[in-house]
């Protein structure tokens, strides 16, 4: 939704497709499926599910079109991406596929046309000798007028971080709840916990989650943190941006994914992100944090007692984090590279 609104207002004629109603500036043409929820599927595997929902959606796609005749598709899914692709084989209506997934080269050779988020993944394909023409580095974006931090944080804090000193620091986490997920939010309490007082934060968890999933996670917080922790599962999205303006430093537990939205949400907003040092993250938070072997114990905690007790390291990074974000990640740098990666693939290249 919000590349096809960056893209109208670049001036390029953009049709949305999808099985479900969206409130961008695009609207969505809705095309049916059998949601992999519905209880006629109810006894099939998920990954059964999945294929029987995005095949019918894909049928019904493809359908419409070829009776609109875009010149260029845009796809992410991989099933519906390689559907699509087998689809207008041979046709002068390229496919430009978006791994964002990290399925890699492994999945990608299928496509003539690769979009993936970040330096790292087209060099690391080199490195394998693997075949990139037509690859593309293009990372996601955000707006960094809708995320942005406020001078007067007090309505923010009030909401969302009730009874939380003013002076105190609020370090924000984001992920779902789930024992074993790979956004670590367990071990993001753990890091937190260890830190000594005065310095430790008060630890803001967001996410979503089952009632079981909230449950126990709060009893496992509250057991690691006392009163020092804050949880809100399954926020509106269009509560994040207050809630980052309620927080002072992004905690990402996560030792591995293909992008990371939240990092540079968070680092619009203004706040400083320490995060693992997988090589597209790093790249991601650039002089907008630090990032460290976090598969460690006891490596979060580290960086956080010592950043936190650097005078001044809160509000220049966090200044610093919001200028790498419009200058790399905002919809005023990102889609002048779509607008030339859409002219690469309509010429072939």
């Amino acid at each position: 939704m919000d590349l096809a609104d960056g893209l109208v207002e670049a001036g390029l004629d953009v049709r949305l497709y999808g099985a479900a109603a969206a409130s961008g500036q695009v609207p969505v043409r809705r095309v049916w499926t059998l949601s992999r929820t519905s209880p006629f599927l109810a006894g099939f595997s998920p990954r059964l599910q999945y294929l029987v929902e995005q095949r019918i959606f894909s049928r019904l796609l493809i359908r419409r079109l070829r009776q609109e005749k875009p010149e260029i598709i845009h796809t992410t899914d991989p099933q519906v991406s390689w559907w699509v692709r087998q689809a207008f084989r041979g046709t002068d209506v390229p496919l430009l596929y978006m791994d964002g997934l990290l399925l890699g080269p492994d999945w990608n050779w299928r496509f003539d046309h690769v979009q993936v988020l970040a330096p790292e993944y087209l060099a690391s394909a080199q490195r394998e000798g693997r075949e990139t023409k037509g690859w593309h580095v293009v990372p996601h974006f955000i707006d960094p007028d809708h995320f942005r931090p406020f001078p007067d944080r007090s309505a923010a804090r009030a909401r969302y971080v009730p009874g939380v000193p003013a002076d105190r620091v609020v370090a924000l986490a984001a992920g779902d709840f789930a024992p074993g997920s790979s956004k670590r939010l367990h071990y993001v309490i753990e890091e937190v916990a260890s830190v000594p007082k005065p310095l430790r934060p008060h630890l803001v968890l967001v996410g979503n989650a089952t009632e079981a999933e909230c449950r126990s996670l709060t009893a496992f917080s509250r057991n690691k943190l006392g009163q020092d922790v804050t949880l809100h599962a399954s926020l509106p999205r269009s509560e994040m941006p207050d809630l980052y303006r309620a927080s002072d430093v992004f905690l990402h537990g996560a030792l591995r994914e293909p992008f990371g939205i939240v990092l540079v949400e968070a680092m619009a907003s203004g706040l400083p992100v320490l995060a693992h040092r997988f090589e597209v993250t790093r790249w991601i938070v650039g002089e907008g944090g630090e990032t460290d072997d976090l598969s460690q114990p006891g490596r979060l905690a580290g960086m956080l007692q010592t950043r936190l007790g650097e005078t001044g390291w809160l509000p220049r990074t966090g200044v610093a984090a919001r200028r790498r974000v419009k200058e790399h990640f905002s919809k005023q740098a990102v889609i002048p590279r779509y607008m030339d990666c859409y002219q690469s693939v309509g010429r072939g290249i």
